[in-house]
């Protein structure tokens, strides 16, 4: 894997991108509009920052012309990020992975939704979540879709550990839910235990239940 060295410039990119983080993911947005009080664009972010596990990793190598090599690329990072620290499943939530594309152009940047679509379940199945980034995005966000929310200063893919919350965004797929479920299915079992902003994903979950495992 060719990771490369951080010159000058990559490293003003990677100071951007800490303050993109800061400023945007782990901070607070009303387009949110999430239900609870915590209305920060990824609740993951800020622990991660501050546990020293929200990592950086820069591929100058892609232009963007082919999407196979960005595959491969984020394919082997699944056992990478699981291979890096911390390694406690307490704190795994905290952990991150930013991987930058810098030099893909700003009409190219759609390749990224295809690699993100294509890989996804490979990532699900290993129990991470992978999402894309980039000036061009049109993810919406969960409960807001009229909020553009995956729009970031360069072209990049995250990686992180799948929580309990992402049943939000594996309940339409058979495949995803499974595996999800096989994590998490047992949390549901006894829903007092729950913490009350974690209560409202009970229906949602009861439901992709009801649809996947007759």
């Amino acid at each position: 894997m060719d990771n490369a060295f951080l010159s000058p410039r990559y490293l003003e990119i990677a100071n951007e991108l800490l303050a993109w983080a800061n400023n945007y993911l782990a901070s607070p947005d009303p387009n949110i509009q999430r239900p609870g009080n915590n209305q920060e664009v990824c609740p993951f972010v800020k622990d991660s920052l501050k546990n020293d596990s929200f990592y950086m990793a820069f591929h100058p190598e892609v232009n963007g012309q082919r999407d196979e090599p960005i595959q491969r690329i984020m394919c082997d990072y699944i056992s990478i990020f699981k291979e890096t620290p911390p390694f406690d499943p307490l704190e795994q939530k905290k952990k991150a992975l930013l991987a930058v594309f810098p030099e893909i152009p700003a009409e190219r940047t759609f390749v990224l939704d295809f690699v993100q679509a294509k890989i996804k379940h490979k990532f699900v199945n290993s129990g991470l979540m992978v999402g894309q980034f980039h000036q061009n995005c049109s993810e919406r966000g969960v409960y807001n879709r009229g909020f553009r929310v995956s729009i970031s200063p360069y072209p990049l893919i995250a990686v992180r550990h799948m929580a309990l919350h992402d049943i939000i965004f594996l309940k339409e797929n058979e495949a995803w839910f499974k595996a999800y479920n096989i994590r998490f299915g047992e949390r549901f079992k006894e829903p007092d235990k729950l913490d009350d902003y974690q209560k409202p994903l009970l229906g949602t979950y009861l439901e992709a239940k009801e649809k996947f495992l007759k």
